[in-house]
This record gives structure tokens, sequence and C-alpha cells, in this order.
């Protein structure tokens, strides 16, 4: 990572570490608007890559695919990998995907260790049965979301990490 985070994001970081090593797999970090998270989520994907894991980030928006692999690439995170219908970096060879929801949807799943959801308070019918695949119960999947209020959350994520 070239840029240092700030201290409410290193400590949000550290209590997303904590949560994991207490054994839960499906923690929500909120941060407001401008906190810096996707600044954050570099990190996460940073700490994944020196552990050797592979890694998705998915977001809801294509808008948000190209925003999100400038910021990695700013971060110095440039493994990455793009699933969204024909885009000019799709290569699911590489240990970070940048996911579009809506493509991940109707492709099979990338073979990945840890899972990034950004903008997590916006639900899809495809969280479900993901969520609940016996194949992913050991795989931590991250919520990242300004306003995790959305009905039903709770019943998905099983830690709220406020930074």
């Amino acid at each position: 990572m070239k840029s240092a985070l700030w201290p409410h994001q290193e400590q949000a970081l550290q209590r997303l570490r904590q949560s994991i090593g207490s054994g839960r797999r499906r923690p929500m970090v909120q941060a407001p608007t401008g906190a810096g998270k996707t600044l954050l989520a570099a990190a996460i994907v940073d700490g994944a890559m020196s552990k050797g894991r592979k890694i998705m980030f998915t977001v809801p928006a294509l808008s948000l695919i190209d925003q999100t692999v400038e910021a990695f690439f700013r971060e110095g995170i440039t493994e990455v990998g793009v699933i969204q219908a024909t885009h000019a970096m799709t290569d699911w060879s590489r240990p970070i995907q940048v996911c579009s929801i809506q493509t991940l949807q109707r492709r099979a799943m990338p073979d990945v260790d840890v899972a990034v959801i950004d903008e997590a308070h916006r639900w899809f019918d495809f969280y479900r049965p993901w969520f609940t695949d016996p194949a992913w119960q050991k795989k931590p999947i991250i919520g990242l979301s300004a306003t995790p209020w959305t009905r039903g959350l709770g019943a998905y994520y099983d830690d709220l990490i406020v930074a």
C-alpha cells in the first residue's frame, strides 16, 4: 500500500481482523460517506494478498468497477482481473477479482478465499444462496456500507464494526 491509513481506518481494520480471528465470517464495516471505505478495502485486499489469499471485491454498479480498479492501482495493487460482461481487464487467473454483482449472478463464482461486498446495504437475492452455500461457510464475506440498516441484514452479517 502506498497510502497510510487514517487512525479510524486503522482501527476498523484492526477490529475487522479481531472479528475474523474470533471466528466470525460475515462482518459488516460501517463508515460514513467520505471516510475512505475504498482505501480501507485496498488495505483488506493488500493484507489478503500478503497471505497468499485470493480475493474478490463486488460492486453493485458498473460505474464502480473502473473506479475501484483505479483506486487499487493507485495503492500499488495491480494483480487485478475484472468480472463484468466483456471488460478489457477480464482475467480469471488474477488473485484479485473486481466483480459486477449483476455479472457475477450469471457466472460461476471465482475461486477465492475472501469476498468484500461494497455498498453491502444494497441487498440482491443472489446474496442469500451465496451466504448460505456450504462451500462459503468458512470463507469471510466482508460487507462495507455507510448505511447498513437494510431490514434483514442482521440475519446474514454476524458483526458490526463502526469505523
